[in-house]
C-alpha cells in the first residue's frame, strides 16, 4: 500500500498545526496524540523531519530507528515502515520532498535513511520553523533555499564513507556514552585499540570534524534534545551534559545554532 502524505494510516489524529508550500516542497508542522500508530506502509514522497517534541520508535527497510526531541531525521519516498509514537505523542515539522526531485540528486541516490546528528541540520531546519511560522512576502523564497541547504547536508553525510563499523564507529559509539564528562585521545585510542595519530587523522578524514569537535556537538545535541522534553531548566541541562555553567552552555550552544537554549527551547515549543 503507498499512502500519501496526508493519508497516514494510523490510531488516533494528527492536528495541523503550520503549513507552508514553497516551490516543489509543502513543510508541515503537525501534532500527533499519544495513540498515534502506523502498520506497515510507503509514501510517495521523501521527507526530512525535525522532531520538536515527544518522540517514538519505527521500522525503515528493515532498520529500527528510534526519534527523539532535537532530531532531524532524512527518509526517501517508497521506504516500506511503520511507527508508533511514544507515551507523550510527537510533534513534528516534515519537509515533504517530491520523488522527481529526489530521483535528480546524485546523491541522495543510494540512501534510505539518514539521520544529521552534526548540529548545522538543527540550525537550518530551526530557521525554517521560523519561516513557517512567521512568514511575509519573502518566506516562500527563503523557505525554499533553506530546504535545498537541508538536502545539501543530507547529500553531504550520505558522500562520506560509512563509519558504522570498525573502530570508528566505536569511537562514535563511545562518544555518545561519555558526553558528561572529560575524555582524551588517548582513551579513546585504547578503547578502539588504534594509535592516537593515526585516530585524530581517520576519524577527521572519514567524517568531516576532529574528534574533539564531535565529541562537542554529541553534547550540544544532547542538551538540544533535553531542552526541547522541557521540565528541567537551561542550568541543569549544562550540568548534565558536560558544561562549566549555563553561561558556557549558552555560548557553544550560539555558535552551533545560532540561538540561545531559552529561545531554542521557546522556538521548538511553540504551536
Amino acid at each position: 500500500m503507498i499512502l500519501t502524505p496526508m493519508q497516514h494510516d494510523h490510531s488516533g489524529d494528527a492536528e495541523l498545526l503550520g503549513d507552508l508550500r514553497a516551490g516543489p516542497f509543502r513543510i508541515t508542522h503537525k501534532r500527533y496524540t499519544h495513540d498515534f500508530a502506523q502498520g506497515y506502509h510507503e509514501h510517495e514522497q521523501g521527507s526530512i523531519d525535525f522532531v520538536l517534541e515527544g518522540g517514538g520508535r519505527g521500522v525503515y527497510a528493515g532498520r529500527e530507528v528510534e526519534s527523539r526531541a532535537g532530531m532531524v531525521e532524512f527518509f526517501r519516498e517508497e521506504i516500506r515502515h511503520k511507527f508508533v509514537g511514544g507515551g507523550g505523542g510527537i510533534r513534528t515539522m516534515h519537509v515533504l520532498l517530491p520523488g522527481d526531485v529526489l530521483r535528480g540528486s546524485v546523491g541522495l541516490r543510494d540512501i534510505a535513511l539518514e539521520t544529521l546528528v552534526h548540529t548545522r541540520a538543527q540550525a537550518i531546519a530551526l530557521a525554517l520553523l521560523g519561516e513557517l511560522h512567521d512568514t511575509d512576502e519573502s518566506s516562500m523564497l527563503q523557505a525554499e533555499s533553506l530546504i535545498h541547504e537541508l538536502i545539501d547536508e543530507v547529500t553531504r553525510a550520505a558522500a562520506r564513507p560509512r563509519a558504522r563499523a570498525g573502530w570508528i564507529g566505536t569511537v562514535r559509539d563511545y562518544l555518545h556514552e561519555v558526553h558528561g564528562r572529560p575524555v582524551t585521545l588517548a582513551e579513546l585510542a585504547d578503547h578502539a585499540g588504534v594509535h592516537r595519530a593515526h585516530l585524530a587523522r581517520e576519524f577527521k578524514s572519514k567524517l568531516g570534524v576532529s574528534v574533539g569537535a564531535y565529541h562537542r556537538a554529541v553534547r550540544v545535541q544532547l542538551a538540544a534534545q533535553r531542552l526541547a522534553c522541557g521540565g528541567v531548566s537551561i542550568a541543569r541541562v549544562a550540568h548534565e551534559t558536560g558544561f562549566a555553567d549555563q553561561a558556557h552552555l549558552t555560548r557553544v550552544f550560539r555558535d552551533h545554532f545560532k540561538v540561545t537554549p531559552s529561545v531554542y527551547r521557546r522556538r521548538l515549543r511553540r504551536r
